[in-house]
């Protein structure tokens, strides 16, 4: 089945998350300028309500573009290794999503080692960033090159799924690099991207009143979608 990784801000919506039947959470704070490092103590809290397949924790200094400097690069990398040793002991799988470009927007290849390095074993996913980046194609060999586990991206868009670049981009990359695919996924078209862009895994939201939280019940119905969906892939 395709894994669902649904964006949250605080432990109480990871709860509500998982209670829906989310596989996974992208942990972060400040989500409405693209989330920001959640504290240590949020994290803390946020293992303890966590669903089975895991957290996956944004390292992310300030909003604002992704072009860093070397204070903020070494930032990022003190902060995943932190993070690192803080989920130790974790009873879930624990990974981090990082992501810097140069000023050209292609990858900045050293800072992205330096990140892999800093997450040791852990998961590591190069996040939006990567819908910037001038030459998709070969963005992805950088990523895989570099021993990333998974890109979160849209295709290439600013915030809406490209299924044809997904699906492009999910055949290239075959078994070594995962596609997480996103850009305004909600209950009434997920199914539609999985299919079209044959994707394994998905990210949204599940905004509650006003835009805010995480709604248990949305984040129920995008997993009967996804549920259905992978049914009919076979």
């Amino acid at each position: 089945m395709t894994l669902v990784e649904i964006c949250v801000e605080d432990p109480a919506e990871i709860a509500l998350a998982r209670a829906g039947g989310a596989q996974r959470v992208e942990f972060c704070r400040e989500v409405s300028c693209g989330g920001l490092t959640p504290s240590d103590e949020a994290v803390a809290a946020a293992l303890e309500v966590a669903p089975a397949g895991g957290l996956q924790i944004l390292v992310r200094t300030r909003p604002g573009d992704f072009i860093h400097s070397a204070e903020e690069i070494a930032a990022i990398c003190a902060d995943v290794e932190r993070l690192h040793r803080l989920t130790e002991n974790a009873s879930v799988p624990v990974g981090f999503v990082v992501g810097v470009l140069r000023k050209d927007l292609t990858i900045h290849e050293d800072a992205a080692a330096r990140m892999r390095e800093a997450a040791g074993e852990r998961p590591l996913t190069f996040h939006r960033a990567f819908d910037q980046v001038p030459d998709i194609s070969s963005s992805l060999e950088t990523l895989i090159r570099l021993g990333y586990d998974r890109v979160l991206t849209t295709g290439g868009h600013p915030s809406v799924a490209q299924y044809d670049v997904l699906s492009r981009m999910v055949s290239q990359v075959g078994e070594e690099l995962i596609i997480l695919g996103s850009g305004g996924l909600r209950a009434h078209n997920v199914a539609r991207a999985i299919t079209a862009a044959g994707l394994s895994e998905v990210h949204m939201r599940a905004p509650g009143h006003e835009g805010r939280g995480t709604d248990q019940q949305l984040v129920a119905e995008i997993m009967s979608q996804v549920r259905q969906a992978t049914a009919l892939r076979g």
